[in-house]
């Protein structure tokens, strides 16, 4: 499914879901995630990864459907932020973060 994007990591590492739990990462307007704040190596390896995964998929939707990845990634960015939980953050149309 398209937004079943909290995978398994190592046991030491943070999931998708504690990194959007703790505001160290948000949606972004661009559906993607990006971090927020406090960067680290293991939170940059998270990002790529989701990110990696997400754009081989909405390249796969775009394809099946022939539209650009892009209108893809524009709907995708609109579902993912309606199911953030409250406190956690998305990028407004204009780039900035804001909490839900």
């Amino acid at each position: 499914m398209l937004f079943a994007f909290l995978f398994a990591l190592p046991a030491s590492a943070i999931t998708l879901k504690q990194a959007q739990t703790q505001g160290l990462v948000g949606e972004a307007n661009s559906g993607y995630i990006a971090i927020v704040q406090d960067s680290s190596p293991e939170l940059e390896k998270l990002v790529n990864e989701v990110n990696r995964k997400r754009k081989n998929e909405y390249a796969a939707i775009a394809k099946r459907n022939k539209i650009d990845i892009s209108q893809v990634a524009a709907r995708a960015a609109e579902k993912l932020e309606a199911r953030l939980k409250k406190g956690e953050y998305y990028q407004d149309n204009l780039g900035r973060w804001k909490q839900k």
